[in-house]
């Protein structure tokens, strides 16, 4: 690419360094700087610069006058004033008399934008005049080929003639114009009745074709004319513009003439258009113009030997070939339809295809054009996908204008907030707020929106149905092709299920804590359970050695039983936890009366609730009741909640009852443990049934226990199937039931 060439009009060397400093930011270019009239006038001719950066203030003269010498000598070079002492009026002044643009120097470095910018525009200009020298050029060949048209051409509207070339003068006897227009084309026809009928065509058709009509001339000769005509009609199906041609086919030699005439035009157009022409019959192509050859790479002779369905794709052949079928048949189908082809090479190109009928070479034929669409159809795919993969994206989609107002929302936000499209069009996207974001986090969103960079943050947004959620969002501006910010679009994942793990992620960890410390009361629980007893047996163990009374031995021997008979239970549940914890529990299958080892439990524990002057009272529904299931199970659990309660009341009595219930169409057997004893308070109602967890623990808790009677009892009953319920007051007492199925 050949350097950019500026010519610079400065008589400051320091100010002339600048410009050329900054210029070399972004540009590769060749500069001569000048001062005096006459060296510019002489650079504009020998330079030739594609550039003119002037001062307006220079010695004897001003960049309006250097203005002027580029207007007579250049005035298709860009021209652009830089100063340090222009004025608002003076810069208007300067653009108006032809100045592409100014810089004042105090803000060189908006001196680059400005060059690119009349540099485009100058780029613009010159196709412009270009293209306005071939239209030129155009409209004269049009003129010339009208004017001496051998057929009547004109345009007209209802009231007149508006143009006809000199043929229809010819044709009619008439000197110009204004003579045709006094006489009135409609009394031209000889039966008026054929200009209804072609009134009537054209409106129904848009155009009249070949249309044989009667006419006179001025004198009054009778001629037969050959008319084709198009109309353009406005919204109410009035006519505003009739263009058309007459031939005179009233002599043989005049309707050959037409004949070559039309052949000519048809030649011309076909020859020379940009769309595909082809014409064709049920054998084979009669006629393809260069621009379908060109497409599908088969040269005339080859495709005036193939069938037209010989280029049709294979995909589309059966619909294009019964179209082509009905259409012969006269039957209604659209004539403008879109389909794909294959090249010579095996390429596949879709086409616009636009059908009808004509007379070729005396018999009739099909006539088509050819638009390659495939460009636009690619460019229309890679639309949609972009617009699919909006619409399926898992994340939420949001596009608004300058002021949050909704313009677009995807289906996933349908699903996360319950809106629909039709709901939140035109909304402000604040419908959405829950009011539990902090404010801070919308002062950053827009600080960062407004300076044109992208956010990305978490909200507490509400769902339609007033639910709030947790949504991390990343909000980017859409800017025009200058940089010019216009919309902004928001991305948002629904974090909710992430925010509630979180929250998870701190209870477990919570209770991860909680069971470290219960491990520590656990250690002291069982320290002071084994300890104890162990105490007892060894203290009384070394006074039966010294005491030979025997009263007193037996006293010391029961305690030390029961100190033993204590460690074992210890030992006997923590065994047992850890069997069923482990899953190593193998359930036993035997029949076994529930009853009885209900009574057998009452039995055993009545004595201790004796010592400790409570009523135990015993009431079943049944003096037997046998089924299948694990005798151990079965006594185990209503023996610990019943040596709980018995531990936990210390005055009143303690009601045990057996019977039968229906829950959900299933059948239970329960036991029901009643005390009056301390109570569970609310909050320690689900604890208590956790491995080594009392409502008091540490060595100062005022009863004894290791903390495992109720979670066994609750996991051997859930192991065969049962449940276990608490009804408990704090101070009043508990209900502990038992259900097991039968």
């Amino acid at each position: 690419m050949s350097k950019l060439r500026i010519l610079i009009i400065e008589d400051n060397p320091a100010d002339d360094k600048l410009l050329r400093h900054e210029l070399n930011r972004d540009f590769d270019f060749e500069a001569i700087t000048v001062e005096t009239e006459q060296d510019i006038i002489e650079k504009l001719y020998s330079f030739r610069p594609d550039l003119i950066l002037s001062d307006y203030s220079l010695p004897g003269f001003s960049g309006m006058r250097v203005l002027e010498i580029r207007n007579e000598k250049s005035p298709l070079t860009p021209f652009i004033i830089v100063t340090g002492s222009i004025n608002e009026e003076v810069a208007v002044r300067c653009i108006k008399a032809g100045a592409s643009d100014y810089v004042t120097k105090d803000h060189l470095i908006r001196l680059n934008v400005s060059v690119k910018s009349v540099l485009e525009q100058q780029k613009i200009l010159v196709e412009k005049e270009k293209a306005k020298e071939e239209l030129y050029e155009s409209l004269e060949r049009f003129r010339k080929f009208v004017e001496n048209d051998i057929s009547g051409d004109y345009l007209e509207n209802e009231d007149e003639v508006l143009y006809c070339n000199k043929k229809i003068f010819d044709i009619f006897e008439f000197d110009d114009l204004e003579q045709l227009n006094a006489y009135g084309t409609k009394n031209l026809y000889e039966d008026p009745n054929d200009l209804k009928r072609f009134m009537e065509e054209l409106k129904l058709k848009g155009k009249v074709e070949d249309f044989e009509v009667r006419m006179h001339t001025r004198t009054g000769r009778k001629i037969v004319m050959l008319e084709n005509a198009y109309g353009e009609f406005d919204e109410k199906g009035r006519l505003l513009q009739l263009q058309g041609y007459l031939i005179d086919i009233t002599k043989r030699v005049v309707a050959e003439e037409k004949l070559k005439h039309s052949e000519n035009l048809f030649r011309t157009l076909t020859e020379n258009t940009t769309a595909g022409i082809v014409i064709y019959n049920h054998d084979r192509f009669l006629y393809a113009n260069p621009a379908i050859t060109r497409l599908l790479g088969y040269s005339e002779e080859e495709m005036k030997a193939m069938h037209f369905w010989d280029v049709i794709h294979p995909l589309d052949r059966e619909m294009v070939k019964r179209r082509g079928q009905r259409r012969v048949k006269k039957e209604k189908v659209p004539r403008n339809y879109q389909f794909r082809m294959q090249t010579k090479a095996g390429e596949t190109r879709w086409v616009d295809f636009t059908a009808g009928y004509l007379r070729f070479e005396g018999k009739d034929a099909g006539i088509g054009s050819v638009h390659d669409i495939t460009k636009e159809k690619q460019a229309g795919e890679v639309i949609r996908m972009l617009s699919a993969a909006v619409e399926q994206s898992p994340l939420s989609v949001v596009i608004t204008d300058l002021n949050a107002k909704i313009e677009y929302v995807n289906d996933s936000f349908t699903i996360i907030t319950g809106y629909t499209f039709q709901e939140v069009i035109e909304q402000n996207s604040k419908i959405l707020q829950s009011g539990e974001t902090p404010q801070s986090v919308y002062n950053d969103l827009w600080n960062t929106l407004l300076k044109g960079e992208v956010w990305r943050g978490e909200f507490i947004n509400k769902r339609k149905n007033g639910e709030t959620f947790y949504e991390y969002s990343v909000i980017a501006p859409i800017k025009d092709e200058s940089g010019k910010v216009k919309r902004y679009i928001g991305m948002g994942e629904d974090i909710t299920r992430r925010k509630q793990l979180e929250i998870d992620l701190r209870v477990a960890k919570a209770k991860a804590e909680d069971a470290n410390r219960l491990k520590a009361a656990f250690l002291a629980n069982i320290s002071h359970e084994l300890r104890t007893p162990l105490n007892g047996i060894l203290g009384f163990s070394e006074l039966i050695l010294e005491i030979e009374e025997i009263d007193s031995i037996q006293e010391m021997s029961r305690y030390i039983n029961e100190s033993g008979q204590r460690l074992l239970r210890t030992l006997d549940m923590i065994i047992a936890i850890s069997r069923l914890d482990s899953g190593t529990y193998e359930v036993k299958k035997e029949e076994l009366d529930v009853i009885a080892e209900f009574r057998n439990v009452y039995t055993k524990k009545l004595p201790l609730a004796q010592r400790k002057n409570l009523e135990m009272i015993l009431e079943t529904e049944f003096e037997h009741f046998e089924l299948l299931g694990d005798r151990n199970i079965v006594s185990e659990a209503i023996d610990e909640i019943v040596d709980n309660a018995i531990k936990f009341t210390n005055e009143g009595k303690i009601n045990l009852k057996a019977g039968k219930t229906i829950i959900k169409e299933k059948e239970f057997i329960y036991f029901e443990i009643k005390d009056t004893g301390i109570g569970i308070s609310e909050k320690n109602q689900e604890s208590i049934f956790e491995d080594f967890r009392q409502a008091s623990t540490g060595y100062g808790r005022r009863y004894e226990g290791n903390g495992l009677g109720l979670s066994l009892a609750k996991k051997y009953v859930e192991l065969i199937g049962g449940f276990l319920k608490l009804k408990s007051s704090e101070g009043k007492g508990s209900v502990f039931t038992i259900y097991i199925p039968v």
